[in-house]
């Protein structure tokens, strides 16, 4: 018997818990019932015997397949994720040689732009019969260049005038606020008696002094009824506690006696060697078992690549 630790929440306690009190009853009631003569008990005992046997055998399977799936969904994930780095790896070279496609270009452009430059240059030294042409388009080439640098001369001045505006614009708003608060009256602060009321008239006029006061006890009132509901939380958090912890030795009693039971119902199918052919003749293990072979040669295979 292979117990697998499972941590239990208190829902999962109770459930368990009402689950071997019905149980218990339940065998109550059947010896009970058996103490009557109700039933041959030799019979039912047989019965109940291959019926537990049965539903070890069932669980066992279903833990080893549970245990087998979690180990497929491993390998499964390791493999998505080896994918994706090998995706990435692939847009990233793609990327990498698209660049190196680029800066090709631009160097082969370059390359022709200064090679034309140079036979226009040759053209003019040498005296080539072109050379009034070569001489014209040198000196639109030189105009275009003078132009675009007056163009980005004056876009610069008028933005540097425009930042100077919005800069004199906002020192012109401030020193209007300015003058706007310096043209307010002065306000000049009186005593204020803080155990007057308002004299406004009413019955519940009170002073801030007598407010304060009031407020003083809400806020001991409120923190009274908080402290008296924590503890409330509190009692109530040990007692639940309290029924866990014996819930959880009742559940521990019923285990060991189910883990007594079911080694001695272990010890009986090794005898028997039928425990262990019935596990390893279910089909869906070993179709398990087989997927994790094949996923891990797909892994170990992919992480070579990588």
């Amino acid at each position: 018997i292979h117990n697998i630790p499972i941590k239990l929440n208190a829902a999962a306690i109770l459930r368990e818990g009402a689950l071997y009190q019905r149980k218990m009853e339940q065998e109550l009631k059947r010896i009970e019932n058996l103490l009557r003569g109700n039933g041959d008990p030799s019979e039912f005992l047989e019965w109940q015997k291959h019926m537990r046997g049965k539903d070890l055998e069932e669980q066992l399977a279903e833990v080893e397949c549970r245990r087998l799936q979690g180990k497929l969904s491993h390998e499964e994930a390791v493999i998505a994720h080896q994918n994706v780095i090998q995706e990435n790896k692939k847009k990233a070279d793609l990327m990498r040689e698209k660049k190196a496609e680029l800066m090709h270009q631009y160097a082969e452009k370059r390359l022709q732009e200064q090679k034309e430059m140079r036979e226009l240059v040759e053209q003019v030294v040498e005296g080539h019969k072109n050379a009034q042409q070569a001489k014209i388009k040198l000196q639109k080439y030189k105009q275009q260049i003078v132009q675009e640098v007056c163009e980005e001369n004056r876009e610069l001045l008028r933005q540097a005038l425009e930042e100077e505006e919005e800069k004199l614009r906002k020192r012109y708003e401030l020193i209007q606020q300015i003058r706007a608060i310096e043209s307010l009256p002065t306000i000049r602060h009186k005593f204020v008696d803080l155990t007057e009321t308002g004299g406004h008239g009413l019955i519940c006029e009170m002073s801030i002094v007598e407010l304060r006061e009031r407020l003083t006890l809400l806020r001991e009132a409120q923190k009274a009824a908080e402290e008296e509901k924590r503890n409330q939380i509190i009692h109530e958090k040990q007692t639940k506690e309290q029924l866990l912890l014996d819930k959880l030795d009742q559940i521990s009693q019923f285990r060991a006696e189910l883990g007594r039971a079911a080694a001695l119902k272990q010890e009986e199918k090794k005898r028997k060697s039928q425990s262990g052919e019935r596990l390893t003749k279910d089909e869906r293990i070993l179709n398990l078992q087989k997927k994790i072979v094949e996923k891990t040669a797909e892994r170990k295979k992919q992480a070579g690549l990588l």
